[in-house]
């Protein structure tokens, strides 16, 4: 039995309807994250851009393996910076002799010492040595004797003068520097991982909402097909078209909804959170025209680079090494002082301070003591080692000041294309809605075809895709200029760890 008029009709108008609320729905991807995530048994997760970073910067555990090292690599500068403080040690000792006889064994010596040597930035060394020991006959202990002993040896070739001795100092210090640059290089990779992962999440609820969209104005030409089949204005052979258009779009929700949990778990890997954790963003893809100096970017570039600060502190440690390799080639020529004093006395306390008082009788000796090196080639060896490795970083500072140049123009370049694209992108979807909207509104009047309604379906899909890509990559391209420049983390307000 045909239907009748007044049904075909409020049909129609449940069709129009359905449109209408098709294109007001405010975030279908966040209501399919949300069914998803009660599928799964998960309450969605909320999450800003930016505490996403801040989770990966907590949890990511490159980062928390960077953070072990440095705390050995502190360590490493605290022994080089220990060089110039005094060094101690304590010796006690107890002494067995044979007897004259050789019938047995008989008590020696039974003593103590400490030693306390200090080293200066002129290369001198300060040594104090005073032991303590018990006078015994073989049959009881008669008394003590104390020795103390103080010199002093200072470099005049070889090993002398202050910018040699603070030179492995220095050595280890630039290496802190580049330490802590490294370290900052990993927390600005971490980060810029997490923002293009966080798009990347973006991008695929996205797509995933314009997958459905267009499964439901697909599903909605069906209908109409079939309405217009009913009342006998168009053919049921001509439905078989819209039928495959909408089984092929949803294969296409099925693979948007497989790329967004992808990206899901990408994200996750990164944050290192829960893997079933279902995850909302919450940033809008806000465009705001950037247009960056060329001059002042490459400025910036060789201020902030850590790549670039890293080859200028290797450059110096480098210099470093060579002034350390020239000194060794040297003659050692050695200044000498020495004082012994010597004191024994039947009570430990008054031979300790005899040692101490007889310093005025004491024997002393100065002089000079030279060591020339004959036919040692690894010194002029580490020389030429030393010397090339200089040159060769010569060469790698200028070379990456060439590649720096060549990126950062890359890098603004491609911020000024995306951003031209952004807007050929909108312009693109906006008129591809328009036409789809005027082609509806023809095939309702009989002026249209369905061949022609999936043509320009697809040019809608292809459109709202192309600006939703053109976006995230803009969006890429200043994160990609952050990195180049140096200034990610400046730009997200994240400071470096002095561990």
């Amino acid at each position: 039995m045909a239907e009748q008029p007044a049904g075909i009709a409020l049909r129609a108008l449940a069709l129009v309807a359905s449109f209408v609320a098709l294109a007001a729905a405010p975030s279908l991807a966040a209501t399919i994250s949300e069914q998803s995530a009660e599928a799964s048994g998960a309450s969605p997760m909320e999450l800003t851009l930016a505490e996403g970073i801040a989770l990966a910067l907590r949890n990511n555990r490159r980062l928390l393996q960077s953070r072990l090292e440095r705390t050995v690599q502190k360590f490493a500068l605290r022994v080089a910076e220990d060089k110039f403080r005094p060094d101690a040690q304590i010796r006690s000792f107890r002494v067995f002799e044979t007897e004259d006889d050789g019938d047995g064994w008989a008590y020696g010596d039974t003593g103590v010492s400490y030693q306390v040597t200090l080293r200066i930035p002129t290369g001198g060394q300060f040594a104090l040595i005073n032991s303590v020991a018990s006078q015994d006959d073989g049959q009881r202990r008669t008394g003590y004797d104390s020795a103390l002993t103080f010199s002093f040896t200072q470099p005049l070739l070889k090993g002398g003068g202050i910018a040699v001795n603070r030179a492995s100092v220095q050595i280890a210090r630039l290496q802190e520097k580049i330490n802590v640059l490294v370290f900052a290089r990993a927390i600005e990779d971490v980060v810029a991982s997490a923002i293009r992962a966080y798009r990347n999440l973006i991008r695929a609820q996205r797509r995933l909402e314009i997958s459905a969209r267009s499964l439901q104005r697909a599903k909605d030409l069906l209908a109409m097909n079939q309405l217009l089949v009913e009342t006998g204005r168009m053919a049921k052979l001509d439905v078989v078209q819209t039928e495959a258009d909408v089984a092929e779009r949803e294969l296409a929700l099925i693979e948007a909804e497989n790329a967004l949990d992808a990206a899901r778990l990408a994200l996750i890997d990164i944050l290192d959170i829960d893997s079933q954790a279902q995850l909302q963003p919450k940033d809008a893809l806000d465009i705001s025209p950037v247009k960056p100096d060329m001059e002042r970017s490459l400025a910036l570039a060789l201020e902030h680079r850590p790549d670039y600060l890293q080859a200028q502190l290797r450059m110096e440690s480098a210099e470093n090494e060579l002034l350390l390799a020239k000194n060794n080639r040297l003659w050692d020529l050695s200044a000498t002082f020495s004082a012994d004093v010597d004191e024994a006395s039947g009570g430990i306390g008054d031979a300790i301070a005899g040692s101490l008082r007889g310093i005025d009788d004491g024997k002393y000796r100065a002089g000079l003591e030279l060591r020339i090196p004959l036919g040692d080639l690894t010194l002029k060896q580490r020389r030429l080692n030393a010397q090339t490795a200089v040159q060769q970083r010569r060469y790698d500072l200028a070379e990456l000041r060439q590649s720096i140049d060549i990126d950062v123009r890359n890098a603004v370049r491609e911020v000024e294309v995306r951003l031209r694209q952004v807007d050929l992108a909108q312009r693109a979807r906006q008129l591809a809605e328009r036409k789809l909207d005027a082609e509806r509104g023809k095939l309702r009047l009989g002026l249209s075809t369905n061949f022609q309604m999936i043509l320009f379906e697809d040019d809608l899909v292809r459109a709202q895709n192309n600006d939703l890509n053109a976006a995230i990559a803009y969006l890429n391209a200043l994160t990609l200029l952050d990195q180049t420049l140096g200034t990610t983390l400046q730009t997200w307000g994240v400071e470096v760890e002095q561990l």
